[in-house]
């Protein structure tokens, strides 16, 4: 049997998961992303997949996103997506 940590649950102690992050990406002169900008920046050595998300049509703000799944030189795997929208570069963990 588990113990009671003792302390009361309030609405202040979830938060919400996988909210994307801004972040700064170079493109190409098609929109394709070239490198992701951070304290350095990181070229992507390829993009493993690309797929377009349209969501939500009947709301005011309807979800039109490009996603990419891409793979950096150090090796590290990163999903990105374009908001089509906002014209703003995302990070979202999967």
């Amino acid at each position: 049997m588990v113990e009671a940590a003792g302390k009361a649950l309030h609405t202040g102690a979830y938060r919400p998961l996988n909210l994307p992050r801004p972040v700064e990406v170079a493109e190409d002169i098609a929109g394709w992303p070239l490198a992701v900008k951070g304290r350095r920046r990181q070229a992507i050595t390829s993009i493993d997949d690309r797929w377009r998300l349209d969501d939500e049509w009947w709301r005011e703000r309807p979800v039109a996103r490009l996603y990419y799944a891409v793979r950096l030189a150090a090796g590290l795997r990163l999903v990105l997506y374009k908001d089509l929208d906002d014209n703003r570069w995302y990070e979202q963990d999967y």
